[in-house]
């Protein structure tokens, strides 16, 4: 006999929740090892006294984490997902009659918290990640991948003209505000109330600081460039502050973002911190600043610092050095530039401040160059236009010369790094510490493009991926860990247990 299902439900009265979810649920174990109390004090400041009451920020993050997790980009599809999961709604703790929050809440809490609030929370997890012992603190690692922006380049548009177009719009709306003002002066009053406060100075750059600091706006060295980039000509008005790029696989220019990480040395590979930039700030540019933030944030007193070749700049060596840190960075090898003699092949005379050319003949000091930050050692012209290997040398009219770092027993010091075992080995390490973290939020976690637009929320997307990450790494330590998840306890509850780290 054919079956005939009738889609018939009965009222359950006595069903609850609690008992639908198997007590190994992956979410089952974050509520246990995470206690997000904390984030209500975070935001406190940001809400009135009186009023409706709003969203729980609690309910807020979990939903971020429950979008990281399962990797969700759409904030629609989230609750989507949310409403239907009995898992997730045991998470948030909203019932199963319960309506869940409307997914356009999320974005206007998003814009209220705002990058500062978002970067304590990724903090709060490291902290959590120091008390149960996942950070090494003698080593840092340090890496940046390409992440496209959710922009188009074939809006662009000349810069000139864009800026125009924003100028006239400006002109217009404080038109209309001097208009509103005039017809209800009392709101005036009430907008003069609304001052904003002004930023605070510190020696250490906030993350704050750095993204505005590096916000594409170009940072003009030791030397002027030589040249004009394409982001100084051109903004696409789709995401203003993404620069075009040429994504790691290859393929055509896109517009995109550069997502920095600083990663602990240790086992677990914490990201100590994450910053995202535009594309057009070259990679090397804000080591210095998130090295000095990590080691006054977190109290560490790194011993090595580990980047590959495109952090070995000079200022990035002195630096580090500077700061009794071992810069176990590559230098570029520039003696295959030419078909010259390399500067190498020279013999530096430190006793009377010379060099000794292979032919035995002596380079002087002739002058220094501020601008560039080196000595220029010359040979005697006459001398060479006579030197029988002189066409191997140079075919300069005025003799050979040598340029001569201020810093250069600092670039000798980290040379003298590569012949160790302890470099190469850092080397080895390197390529197994920061990319695979990035490869595992590509893969699994959606950042192979920023869903969001702007420089401040792809800092806030990028911030709540490195967040989750971390947590995924404090929830493994928590499952196998007994007396470690004693500990991640004992913080949560407030203890006075101080920070510890582990050994490695």
């Amino acid at each position: 006999m054919l079956g005939h299902k009738v889609r018939d439900f009965r009222l359950l009265t006595a069903l609850s929740l609690e008992d639908l979810v198997p007590e190994d649920n992956f979410y089952r174990q974050v509520e246990r090892c995470l206690d997000l109390g904390f984030v209500r004090d975070l935001v406190l400041e940001l809400y009135s006294v009186i009023g409706r009451p709003s969203i729980d920020p609690i309910v807020f993050f979990k939903l971020q984490l429950i979008a990281f997790f399962e990797g969700i980009r759409s904030e629609r599809q989230l609750m989507e997902t949310v409403n239907v999961n009995l898992a997730h709604r045991w998470f948030i703790g909203y019932d199963l009659t319960e309506a869940v929050p409307d997914h356009s809440s999320l974005s206007k809490i998003r814009d209220r918290y705002g990058l500062a609030t978002f970067q304590q929370f990724f903090e709060r997890i490291v902290e959590l990640c120091i008390q149960a012992g996942l950070v090494w603190g003698e080593e840092l690692y340090f890496d940046s991948t390409k992440v496209q922006a959710n922009a188009a380049i074939d809006r662009m548009m000349p810069r000139v003209e864009w800026e125009a177009q924003q100028h006239l719009q400006q002109l217009f709306e404080t038109e209309k505000m001097v208009a509103e003002a005039a017809a209800s002066p009392e709101e005036d009053l009430l907008l003069e109330d609304r001052v904003e406060p002004e930023p605070e100075s510190a020696a250490v750059l906030t993350p704050q600081d750095l993204v505005t600091k590096y916000n594409g706006t170009r940072l003009i060295g030791v030397r002027e460039p030589s040249y004009e980039r394409l982001t100084d000509q051109k903004v696409c008005p789709t995401d203003i502050d993404a620069s075009p790029m040429q994504p790691s696989g290859g393929g055509s220019t896109v517009m995109g973002y550069s997502d920095h990480y600083m990663v602990d040395g240790g086992k677990q590979r914490i990201i100590l911190s994450a910053l995202v930039t535009p594309a057009s700030i070259m990679d090397n540019t804000p080591l210095l600043d998130l090295v000095r933030w990590v080691c006054a944030r977190w109290q560490l007193h790194p011993k090595r610092a580990t980047g590959d070749t495109k952090y070995g700049t000079i200022p990035n060596i002195v630096g580090l050095e500077k700061m009794d840190i071992r810069a176990y960075l590559p230098t570029p090898d520039f003696s295959s530039r030419n078909e010259f003699y390399p500067a190498e092949r020279f013999e530096y005379d430190v006793e009377h401040d010379q060099y000794v050319c292979p032919q035995g003949q002596i380079l002087r000091l002739s002058s220094r160059r501020k601008s560039e930050q080196v000595y220029v050692y010359a040979a005697d012209a006459a001398v060479c236009d006579t030197c029988p290997v002189k066409k191997e040398c140079t075919d300069s009219k005025s003799g050979r010369h040598i340029f001569r770092s201020f810093f250069q027993e600092d670039l000798d010091r980290v040379k003298a790094y590569q012949e160790t075992e302890e470099y190469q080995k850092a080397m080895r390490k390197r390529s197994l510490w920061t990319e695979p973290l990035f490869g595992e939020a590509k893969q699994f976690h959606q950042m192979r493009k920023f869903r969001l637009r702007g420089l401040m929320k792809v800092n806030i997307e990028g911030v709540m991926v490195a967040t989750g990450q971390n947590l995924k790494r404090l929830i493994k330590q928590a499952s196998t860990k007994p007396f470690s998840f004693y500990k991640l306890l004992c913080l949560l509850v407030h203890s006075p247990t101080p920070l510890t780290f582990s050994t490695g």
